[in-house]
């Protein structure tokens, strides 16, 4: 009887400990500003947040503020990564976001411009269930939309060439 209780006692330490190690906060099943959202997610206001959402606080990175913020928001679903591709393939768009670019898999890329600046959402299956999604937002650079630089060689003289032996027959 004895070492039931030791069992017992021992699964109760392992589950409070595995539950203190939880970083995740849970995300409202919109990107407006309702007020009950954690402070640092509250900073991002301009990109659609699926409702079982939870935030991965270690992983995500806001620097700035509402509809002028830079960095990655990385979050945690328990939906498939083809549902969630599906989600922002739909939503990006109803918020201002103009897709450039997508890529559909294990692993879904999607690209979106929206004025001056960039948004790339890739989708991770997970390994279990459910999927992580990561959020990227930065200034659009300069020179995109523009003519690519025209390709230059190497100058000739600075080429060194050399022959290469035959090759030996075995």
């Amino acid at each position: 009887m004895p070492s039931l209780i030791r069992r017992i006692a021992v699964i109760a330490v392992a589950l409070l400990g595995l539950s203190a190690c939880s970083r995740s906060t849970s995300l409202p099943a919109s990107a407006a500003n309702t007020g009950d959202q954690p402070t640092n997610f509250s900073l991002v206001t301009d990109i659609p947040i699926p409702g079982s959402a939870a935030m991965d606080n270690e992983r995500s990175l806001i620097l700035s503020d509402r509809d002028r913020w830079t960095g990655r928001v990385v979050m945690k679903l328990s939906q498939t990564n083809i549902e969630m591709t599906s989600f922002y393939q739909q939503q990006m768009p109803a918020f201002g976001w103009q897709p450039v670019m997508s890529m559909i898999s294990d692993t879904s890329v999607l690209t979106y411009m929206r004025g001056d600046r960039a948004a790339t959402v890739q989708i991770e299956r997970a390994t279990v269930y459910g999927c992580t999604v990561f959020v990227t937002v930065a200034p659009r650079q300069a020179d995109i939309g523009q003519e690519a630089p025209a390709v230059r060689s190497a100058p000739a003289e600075r080429i060194r060439t050399e022959s290469l032996p035959p090759a030996q027959r075995r």
